[in-house]
């Protein structure tokens, strides 16, 4: 690159200029946004700072770190969790007639974050990157360690082609659910959503996330910044029955995060019948994609894949944890066995 590039933590004042970065950026999501953090943080008590990359006074890249101290170390652990699913560098979009210079610039804002990252007193570091930045051999040069992390993301600018790639199985169920007086419902009904959620992961012997307390002081807050959805499909007595929370950031992205559903009625098709209508409400509303937030080769994956997105590679990257942690995870998983 022409100019030398500069790296530098940005000033709480400079995060709306991050902001419009962010939402500009293909590699961009919610996760990284200010506002989007700062609800996270009030929920979970953590904090976060965004270290931006600079060519000049310009800003070609960055990454918004979560950061958790921990009692064991007077040093923080900056990895993703639940609720944070992206954790991950956002760059500059470039265009050029010649690829390759378009990837010496990624890969030179990569190394100017890598750089810098690793000059913090970090005893953790895992990042969540997204699958548009492809190219690895940065965090590789430095000896980080790079796994594959998959995901089938759903292009909404077509509808009538979503419904298409569908397989036939499912749309048939979609069909059914019409037939038995289904309703879709884009609300604010978050009691609903939460008895159900709530239910699903005992039923499946799963933990949550945080209580209902904090759970609904979540939602609330992404509700009145317009950072989330709720979508649903009713009985005809209004009865909601399954529910997604949905994930949005005022632009073009959407990420289906939550789900919940009552099994007393699948076999009406009703979660077939929601991923299809939620799909169809977010096209209409201009969002470009849904990220399905996974893809394990399990029933849930199978059925992920039935609906016709984009198998696509995302990538954990962690630098090599600090001697102290290790100790410190070695500890919490001897007092899980007691």
């Amino acid at each position: 690159m022409s100019r030398e590039l500069t790296t530098r933590f940005l000033s709480e004042n400079e995060y709306k200029k991050w902001a419009k970065f962010v939402l500009e950026s293909p590699t961009g999501s919610i996760y990284s946004l200010p506002e989007y953090l700062e609800i996270l943080c009030q929920i979970t008590g953590d904090s976060f700072r965004i270290l931006g990359v600079f060519q000049g006074i310009e800003l070609v890249g960055g990454i918004a770190l979560y950061e958790t101290w921990s009692a064991f170390s007077l040093v923080a652990v900056a990895s993703p969790r639940s609720l944070l699913s992206f954790h991950s560098p956002v760059l500059k979009h470039y265009s050029s007639n010649y690829p390759s210079k378009i990837r010496a610039r990624y890969v030179a804002i990569l190394e100017s974050l890598i750089n810098k990252l690793l000059e913090l007193p970090y005893v953790y570091l895992n990042l969540s990157i997204s699958h548009l930045i492809n190219d690895m051999r940065p965090f590789l040069k430095v000896g980080w360690q790079v796994y594959p992390h998959y995901t089938y993301i759903i292009n909404l600018k077509d509808t009538n082609k979503v419904w298409l790639n569908i397989e036939q199985n499912l749309r048939r169920l979609v069909d059914r659910a019409v037939k038995n007086g289904l309703n879709f419902s884009d609300d604010d009904d978050f009691d609903s959503f939460y008895k159900l959620h709530s239910e699903t992961y005992q039923r499946k012997g799963l933990q949550l996330y945080l209580s209902e307390n904090q759970y609904r002081k979540y939602y609330e807050l992404l509700r009145e910044k317009n950072l989330c959805r709720l979508h649903q499909v009713r009985l005809n007595n209004g009865q909601s029955i399954g529910a997604f929370l949905i994930l949005n950031d005022n632009k073009s992205r959407s990420y289906t995060i939550f789900a919940g559903s009552d099994h007393n009625y699948l076999n009406l098709g009703s979660a077939t019948f929601l991923r299809w209508k939620s799909f169809e409400h977010l096209g209409k509303l201009g969002y470009e994609t849904n990220d399905l937030m996974g893809s394990s080769l399990n029933k849930v994956g199978h059925f992920k894949n039935q609906l016709g997105g984009e198998l696509v590679t995302n990538w954990i990257v962690i630098k090599p944890p600090h001697w102290s942690y290790l100790i410190y995870r070695k500890f919490v998983e001897f007092t899980k066995l007691k």
